[in-house]
Order: structure tokens, then C-alpha cells, then sequence
């Protein structure tokens, strides 16, 4: 008597519960991850109200140190030697205590130059004995509008 042979099933691998898993796994590992980072951040002060954000603004005077496309420094709109700048500002910040200055480079100019103004306005506010704030305003750059690359200048290929 011959026995039939039972017939052989192919062996499927089914792979949607293996993404589902993966997936929970992965959405778990975030949110443990996400818990495990201390936030660090800067407290702000934020006014409340409009009143008193428009009396601190007309309280803070603004001293403003531009330097021009050109390479001239203005403070104020006055035209101002780099060599007079420290004294300048020792001026302006005795006669005005608690001035926020603000540092206008424009675009054109070189990084090295904000990064000297900056070092000569800190250096000044330090010798004042202010704890001013020094806030840097430049003008956007527009994507794909960047000096062009040191080789190009010097014209070598």
C-alpha cells in the first residue's frame, strides 16, 4: 500500500509585520531619546504688556557703528577715523550709560573687519564699565550672490 506523499508548502516570509515592529521600534528609541537630552537654553525676559515694551524701547539709546561698503566707519551717520573710534565711543557711552551699540558692517566687507569692530566696541564698553549690549545688523545675503573665490580674484585658473 502506498502511502500519499503530503505536499510541500513553500516557506513565505511576510515582511509587513517585521516594518510594523521596526517601526515602533524606531518611534520608541525617538521618544526614550528625546527624554534622555537635557534642553539647554537662555532665559528671556519678555514683556508682558505693550506699554512697557514701548518704554524700554524709548528708554535704551542706540549707538550705531557702520562701516560702509567703501571701508569708511560712520558712528551716527558721522564720519569717524579707525583710529578715533575707542575714543568715540568712550564719549558716547559716558554720555549716554546703559547704550545698546549696534554694529552695521556691510556685506562687502570682511568677516576680520565686524570680528575688530566688535573687539574694539567690547574693549570699550569693558573699560566703561557697561554691560551694554552689542547687537550685530548686516543685510541678508542672497544665495549664489558671494564674493567670488580667491583664485578668481588673482586670476589665476
Amino acid at each position: 500500500m502506498k502511502f500519499p506523499e503530503p505536499k510541500l508548502r513553500k516557506a513565505r516570509i511576510e515582511i509587513v509585520p517585521m516594518i510594523d515592529t521596526i517601526f515602533f521600534l524606531l518611534v520608541f528609541f525617538m521618544f526614550s531619546t528625546m527624554s534622555m537630552v537635557k534642553m539647554q537654553g537662555l532665559g528671556l525676559n519678555i514683556p508682558r504688556d505693550n506699554a512697557s515694551a514701548t518704554a524700554a524701547a524709548t528708554t535704551t539709546t542706540r549707538l550705531t557703528l557702520t562701516v560702509a561698503p567703501d571701508g569708511r566707519y560712520y558712528l551716527n551717520a558721522h564720519a569717524l577715523a579707525p583710529a578715533d573710534m575707542p575714543a568715540a565711543l568712550q564719549r558716547e557711552i559716558a554720555a549716554h550709560p546703559g547704550v545698546a551699540v549696534v554694529v552695521n558692517v556691510a556685506p562687502t566687507q570682511k568677516t576680520q573687519t565686524l570680528i575688530s569692530v566688535m573687539d574694539i566696541v567690547s574693549e570699550t564698553l569693558t573699560r566703561a564699565g557697561s554691560a551694554a549690549p552689542i547687537v550685530v545688523a548686516t543685510e541678508p545675503v542672497k544665495l549664489g550672490s558671494e564674493a567670488p573665490e580667491p583664485e578668481a580674484k588673482h586670476g589665476k585658473r
